[in-house]
């Protein structure tokens, strides 16, 4: 099996924060990685220099990363799939890969991992802020600003759902699968991620406001989920296979 893990960076419009993460993990980690920049039509500002697979028109965020999975499956098989977002920013100069990636080798039954986020991040899952603890502790669902997973076990599941356009709910739907499989998830707080929210948005990149598409990613992921698991789905995915330790 592989050991190298590839990164996926999709970038739209946000070339000086794309670059920044891309060139970190090339800096800093010690484990073997290619980072795979996707430029996602970007339309306002120029691809980001370490940009390595460029779209043509803007796909959203889920397909992008599809895209990036795409262009890596020409090269060996990888250990582990890395998904990140530009509104996630590294905060200091630590190697954040090399620690997550030596404990999804050294525990079996982990699948997915994501470093603790700071204090100072927006979120809507608190679960995720770091509480201190130094180590990686078990959860019941990691977002995708920064997750992790065996690639081996995301392949299995047929990776995220390219119906899930906005990238809302295929956090939700791959931590299930891996709870529903007896897989566990962890947040590692050896290693801080920060994010700030609808940053392209404030800096007018984004060619939509904010709010529009939080109601568009919303509608879709109800319409999506909703027909695979039907109208209590939030029931179904949030709230089945945790236990007293998935805080």
């Amino acid at each position: 099996m592989s050991e190298r893990v590839a990164a996926f960076i999709v970038n739209y419009n946000m070339p000086e924060r794309a670059d920044a993460l891309a060139q970190h993990i090339k800096n800093t980690s010690a484990h073997p990685v290619d980072v795979y920049l996707i430029d996602n039509g970007s339309d306002i500002m120029p691809p980001a220099e370490n940009t390595n697979v460029r779209l043509e028109k803007n796909v959203q965020t889920t397909n992008g990363w599809l895209c990036g999975l795409k262009a890596a499956d020409k090269k060996a098989p990888y250990f582990a799939y890395w998904f990140l977002i530009t509104s996630a920013e590294f905060v200091d100069a630590a190697d954040p890969l090399t620690p997550m990636v030596e404990f999804l080798q050294d525990n079996g039954d982990a699948v997915g991992i994501h470093p603790a986020l700071t204090a100072d991040s927006t979120t809507a899952w608190a679960h995720l802020y770091d509480r201190k603890t130094g180590l990686p502790r078990r959860t019941w669902m990691i977002d995708n600003i920064a997750s992790l997973y065996k690639a081996e076990w995301f392949d299995s599941i047929g990776r995220f759902d390219a119906e899930l356009v906005y990238g809302w709910g295929i956090d939700l739907e791959t931590c299930y699968l891996a709870r529903k499989a007896g897989k566990s998830l962890w947040v590692d707080e050896r290693v801080q991620i920060k994010k700030v929210t609808d940053i392209g948005y404030a800096m007018d990149r984004m060619n939509m406001k904010a709010h529009v598409r939080r109601v568009n990613a919303s509608k879709n992921m109800q319409a999506v989920l909703s027909k695979r698991y039907g109208s209590m789905w939030r029931n179904e995915i949030l709230g089945k296979y945790r236990t007293a330790e998935m805080k």
